[in-house]
């Protein structure tokens, strides 16, 4: 098959920083090489003028594709892939929905699964400086725009962007990684985050994969992803963000409708091709679970 593999860093994007561009070459890398491995030709957009009208273009002349690229611009570029040819990852649908943290959010709590809180204005007022919060972009992705801040600093402007702000839950920053398919979900790893937090704001530096974290949480977060896949009709490769609290339960804070930096690690130590599975998603039968060997860290400073 010819798979069109579409990264936005690489492809030409813009505004992309080098941390970014670090990421999106070395996840490039890791799923062409898989695709290969597998015996599939890929092709990839690189430093194009116009990323949309590649991916359209490219997407045309393959068997099946799929886009890596900033929650905001991913919806669109599925719908092109749709369009096109087989798309390998999240309908566009489901891409829409966790574009928009907000509502993601909601639909997660409507379906019973646990979600920090959104605080309305007139709490956050009536606590002020006192209580303690996350504030980040409604739309985007990237814990560049992230921050732990207190009640007045909810309120400050910064450049009208639209932001939610929910309850701060203390714990430790994990993510799962799934491979969706049309009737079962398959569990690949759990993850550690490395998260650093400086002046109130979070940034990304890595990750540590597989995490352990014992047999019934890990059993619960698990449980708590297939919950999730199947409200936001994810299919193809998801990545879950959690923080799993003080309290012991394991609370959704955002959810990766595409591969995510994580697949680094995971392609080291899963002893199956992640191409393959992509494809079996799609096309076959997933395996009912898969083994790890060994252990990868990853940091992007």
């Amino acid at each position: 098959m010819k798979i069109m593999v579409a990264e936005y860093a690489v492809g030409g994007g813009a505004d992309k920083s080098d941390s970014l561009l670090r990421e999106g070459k070395a996840m490039l890398a890791t799923l062409k090489g898989s695709f290969e491995r597998t015996g599939n030709e890929v092709i990839s957009p690189v430093a194009e003028d116009d990323f949309e009208a590649a991916v359209d273009t490219l997407s045309k002349e393959s068997d099946a594709g799929i886009v890596i690229a900033p929650d905001e611009e991913l919806c669109q570029l599925t719908k092109l892939v749709e369009l096109n040819t087989v798309n390998l990852g999240c309908p566009s649908e489901c891409v829409k929905i966790c574009a928009d943290k907000k509502r993601t959010t909601e639909v997660l709590g409507e379906n019973g699964i646990p979600v920090p809180r959104i605080v309305p204005e007139e709490e956050r007022e009536e606590e002020g400086a006192k209580g303690v919060y996350v504030k980040k972009p409604r739309y985007g992705c990237a814990s560049e725009d992230v921050f732990i801040v207190n009640g007045r600093e909810t309120y400050e402007d910064d450049n009208n962007q639209d932001y939610i702000v929910t309850e701060f839950i203390k714990g430790e920053d994990i993510s799962s990684s799934l491979v969706v398919g049309t009737s079962s979900v398959l569990p690949l790893t759990i993850n550690k985050q490395l998260i650093r937090v400086d002046g109130g704001r979070l940034h990304y530096e890595g990750g540590e994969v597989p995490f352990f974290m014992g047999e019934e949480a890990e059993k619960e977060v698990i449980r708590i992803s297939k919950k999730v896949a199947a409200a936001l009709h994810c299919k193809g490769y998801v990545g879950i963000d959690f923080v799993f609290g003080e309290d012991g339960q394991a609370y959704v804070v955002d959810v990766n409708p595409r591969p995510t930096t994580s697949v680094v690690g995971i392609a080291k130590v899963l002893k199956y091709e992640i191409a393959d599975l992509i494809l079996r998603a799609k096309f076959g039968t997933l395996p009912r679970e898969v083994k790890t060997e060994g252990h990868f860290i990853f940091k992007l400073s």
